[in-house]
């Protein structure tokens, strides 16, 4: 019983760092460029970007979701993979986006926001999987 209850302990500190994410995603990301992640997806020239915007939202909410679901359902087994395939999608695209777009702009709180959440989900995905 114990190793189950520290598992889903886990998977809450595994979606409250990709709640972060989403939180983060709404707010004001970048300095002088400001808006939500889904302005500056807008505002993007490429598509590819766009895309990639848009993609770190859709994994986190995915993540998010898979969290809850580990957390509440006993019966369902949802693979570790799902997770592991949400979480590299949205640190790798908002990582792209960043390096080859904003690489000078300052983070505004939406984007602290994102990087404590990346960070608390990947510590919430190593630790409930090397137990």
């Amino acid at each position: 019983m114990g190793r189950r209850r520290a598992g889903a302990n886990l998977s809450v500190v595994r979606a409250a760092g990709f709640l972060l994410v989403v939180i983060g995603f709404f707010m004001p990301i970048f300095g002088r460029l400001g808006g939500s992640g889904f302005a500056i997806a807008g505002r993007l020239n490429f598509l590819f970007m766009g895309l990639l915007m848009y993609a770190v939202i859709v994994s986190a909410v995915i993540g998010l979701v898979v969290g809850i679901l580990s957390m509440l359902s006993r019966r369902t087994k949802i693979s570790p993979t799902v997770g592991w395939v949400a979480l590299i999608v949205c640190i790798a695209s908002g990582l792209v986006v960043f390096f080859s777009r904003y690489s000078g702009a300052s983070l505004y709180t939406g984007g602290i926001l994102i990087l404590i959440g990346w960070i608390v989900a990947l510590i919430g995905q190593f630790v409930s999987r090397s137990r």
